[in-house]
């Protein structure tokens, strides 16, 4: 006859994750918000591609989320028009088959990065990883 009658407990699954309420240091928050600048200048210098492309306009996606989330509609309105932008440079490619950008285009879509930039840094941690889930979840339908 065993020792000890009780049955045992099954284990908790305790995920070693950080809490939600704690944000990136601060170099990784940096690299997050230089990595769409970065790209936005490789197309302005004629050298960008499809990937340049790609994080510019999910950095944007994001910021309209996250603007529409907190009821910013200013905010939204001048991403959108980043976002209106990037689709003037593929159709641009589309038709010459080059990446590139003109000056207002550069300048609309350096706006709504600035602009989402910025409420990277005034969102909670969970209010903008909630935004970024939901552009990945939609965008790759």
């Amino acid at each position: 006859m065993p020792a000890n009658k009780k049955p045992r407990k099954p284990k908790k699954f305790v995920p070693k994750t950080l809490p939600l309420t704690i944000r990136h240091n601060q170099e990784t928050e940096t690299a997050l918000q230089l990595a769409p600048h970065s790209e936005l200048m490789k197309l302005r210098e004629g050298y960008g591609d499809e990937f340049s492309w790609n994080t510019i306009v999910a950095r944007l996606n994001i910021g309209v989320v996250a603007a529409n989330a907190s009821g910013k509609e200013d905010e939204v309105k001048q991403i959108r028009t980043g976002l209106d932008a990037m689709l003037k440079v593929q159709a641009r490619f589309d038709k010459s088959g080059k990446w590139g950008l003109s000056g207002s285009d550069l300048r609309e879509i350096g706006d709504g990065l600035v602009l989402t930039d910025n409420l990277q840094l005034s969102l909670t941690r969970k209010q903008f990883a909630q935004a970024i889930d939901y552009v990945y979840q939609y965008a790759t339908k």
